[in-house]
């Protein structure tokens, strides 16, 4: 089974990856909100164009079925201490808003573990309801018990340390985890629309695996999954369909020095 390898084909067949072999999954779905990536817009008019196109606007019951069949092999792969991470975010029809529970559909025969918002401090603002400033992170384990939870590596600094009552300055995070959005002044930033941050990521390889486990992102993107797995020496494996994000995955990763990140914290 081949491993740091990005496939450009749909994740709804994974047969290049072992039954129960992967340690970890992480990923973004596409949302299915009707967004031309790639356009540049103001006020619903395309006023500019990178070339690169994915119309997220599938039927509900097609897309659904899509995300069933891709999280049905994630499940297959995954071994029997793995996570699962889902970052998604609400959708809006007609004004109302739609949480993401609904994903709990296709993990039913997992284990819930903890909704972990993601809060940043800006992003899109609207004059009819409170700006938008988070997503969701599901974190489902394979088995109730027994799961990979590495406390130690992902612990934050903490704020008001006493050392009369505290042995470490460090604390256990929360569920609410602060993180900026990929900006364009980032270093990592790419082309890529619906780019996550490094950080997101770092905390959750962090937390799930150890060096040398294997991480699979069935909608690897821009590549920030790989990125980050190759930064903490973790092996890789991405599935896209469209080829300029796969370039631009392997552009970035070319730039990447195995295990880079690992001198700032014991991962």
């Amino acid at each position: 089974m081949k491993t740091n390898i990005i496939y450009q084909k749909s994740s709804e067949s994974m047969k290049e990856i072992n039954d129960e072999s992967v340690n970890m999954i992480v990923t973004s779905p596409p949302y299915n909100i009707n967004i031309n990536y790639g356009n540049k817009t103001n006020k619903g008019k395309i006023t500019a164009s990178k070339g690169i196109k994915y119309k997220d606007n599938l039927e509900e019951e097609e897309y659904r079925k899509m995300l069933r069949q891709v999280f049905s092999e994630c499940k297959r792969v995954l071994k029997k201490d793995g996570s699962i991470f889902i970052n998604i975010k609400n959708r809006y029809n007609n004004g109302i808003i739609i949480p993401p529970f609904w994903i709990q559909d296709f993990f039913e025969d997992m284990y819930l573990k903890n909704i972990i918002i993601w809060n940043f401090d800006w992003g899109g603002s609207t004059n009819k309801r409170f700006a938008p400033r988070y997503e969701y992170v599901f974190w489902f384990t394979k088995n109730k018990e027994n799961y990979k939870f590495n406390l130690d590596a992902v612990k934050i600094p903490a704020l008001n340390y006493r050392p009369d009552r505290y042995k470490s300055q460090l604390k256990n995070p929360s569920d609410v985890w602060k993180i900026s959005m990929v900006s364009g002044n980032f270093e990592e930033r790419t082309e890529h629309p619906a780019q996550y941050p490094e950080r997101l990521i770092e905390r959750i390889i962090g937390c799930s695996t150890v060096q040398n486990d294997i991480v699979l992102d069935p909608f690897i993107g821009s590549g920030t999954t790989a990125a980050v797995a190759k930064k903490l020496n973790r092996n890789y494996i991405g599935y896209e369909i469209v080829p300029e994000y796969i370039e631009i995955s392997e552009n970035r990763l070319k730039k990447i020095q195995k295990g880079e990140l690992l001198d700032e914290r014991e991962y």
